[in-house]
């Protein structure tokens, strides 16, 4: 839910050093533990038992990689991103990690990558920087072109429309939640600002522009104040 409320990933942003961006993540985003832990629970279900190759999409900072990877040591994970400082990021946090061996990390857009035939695909608190203006639906026909018929997408994104008065409550709370877990309040306000600069949908969007993409079976996994994912299949 916009580029400071998802640690901003995006161009142009100083970035955290490497110790603090856990912490921040945390204080920001509402269930984001939970988010990581919903989304390794689902791909343990919906994954047959041994090898899976995993594409994540926006995996700069590492962190993603980590979480699924730690646990599970049949998984392999080749992760994009735009941003090449956060994949720097990724690198460093990955190295002489058992993880780290089994993941390769790209500073390129999806469109760009050759490998195919993924067994799952996970895209969180990224695809609401593509603006809708058809670069969001190539975007997500892009994920699914590179995954198995069937495999399994977790996505996770902030929803909403700027102005409309559910939305504009919910961006209040997150500011509040922000003030409540230790952030400065000048810095939640600010960073509650930026939903406004953000390429987020309305979910009913959200999920149209799945469906188009070509996936199927939409079910929601996940809510925390605008914050939703899904589980979409290829």
């Amino acid at each position: 839910m916009g580029e400071r409320m998802t640690v901003m990933k995006s161009e142009g942003h100083k970035l955290p050093d490497l110790d603090d961006y856990a912490k921040l993540a945390e204080q920001f985003v509402p269930g984001r533990q939970a988010i990581f832990v919903i989304v390794e629970a689902s791909l343990l279900e919906l994954l047959p038992a041994g090898p899976a190759r995993i594409l994540v999409v926006g995996a700069g900072g590492g962190e993603e990689l980590l979480r699924l990877g730690r646990n599970n040591a049949e998984w392999s994970f080749v992760g994009v991103d735009t941003n090449e400082t956060m994949v720097d990021l990724a690198r460093r946090r990955l190295a002489d990690t058992p993880v780290g061996a089994r993941s390769e990390l790209h500073a390129k857009t999806i469109d760009r990558l050759d490998d195919k035939d993924f067994d799952a695909a996970t895209c969180i608190l990224t695809a609401h920087f593509v603006p809708d203006d058809g670069s969001k639906l190539a975007f997500l026909k892009d994920i699914h072109a590179r995954m198995k018929p069937g495999a399994p997408l977790a996505i996770v994104d902030g929803v909403g429309v700027a102005g409309e008065e559910r939305t504009e409550l919910l961006r209040r709370i997150w500011i509040r939640h922000a003030i409540r877990n230790g952030v400065a309040e000048e810095h939640a306000v600010s960073n509650g600002e930026n939903f406004k600069k953000v390429a987020v949908v309305s979910e009913e969007r959200e999920e149209e522009l799945l469906t188009n993409a070509g996936f199927e079976r939409l079910t929601p996994m996940f809510r925390g104040l605008a914050i939703k994912g899904w589980l979409a299949f290829a």
